[in-house]
């Protein structure tokens, strides 16, 4: 404990982030970004196929099913990179990162048991999963913003 009443680990903590080069912030920024936008590309071809009959709903299921797997290398690669950059001096963040890779490819898996084994009672999962992997991409967007200010303000 501190003179504050503060745990002495909660100060330290930024003292770490300050240390946290501004090319690896600012690389964490640019995978957590175009993760966020692979999400993001996922989620409008989902709604593009919702309402829709016929042929054209197939082709966009297809789409849907085909941008899945950048976004799972993508969060692959952030979390790769977190844990090999920042698991340092940013501890909880590459474990955020990882979840949310692992969300994404249980929304793959989801996703294959409503097309290919015709597990529709799955839907329900696989669009709450989908909120909450978006949820997930931008907050690790808002933490990746803070970063990247963290080092203006300290002059990093």
């Amino acid at each position: 404990m501190t003179q504050t009443g503060t745990p002495a680990a909660t100060e330290a903590a930024p003292q770490a982030q300050e240390r946290l080069a501004p090319s690896t912030r600012r690389t964490y920024a640019i995978l957590v970004g175009l993760t966020t936008l692979s999400v993001l590309v996922q989620a409008v071809t989902a709604g593009l196929f919702v309402n829709q009959k016929g042929d054209s709903a197939d082709s966009w299921t297809d789409v849907h099913g085909l941008i899945a797997y950048p976004v799972m290398v993508l969060a692959l690669i952030t979390a790769i990179y977190s844990f090999v950059a920042m698991r340092r001096t940013v501890p909880r963040l590459w474990a955020w990162t990882a979840l949310l890779f692992v969300a994404t490819v249980g929304q793959w898996l989801s996703g294959h048991a409503i097309t290919t084994l015709h597990m529709d009672w799955v839907i329900p999962i696989h669009v709450v999963l989908a909120f909450l992997i978006w949820g997930l991409a931008i907050v690790l967007s808002v933490r990746s913003a803070s970063l990247r200010r963290l080092a203006d303000t300290v002059g990093v």
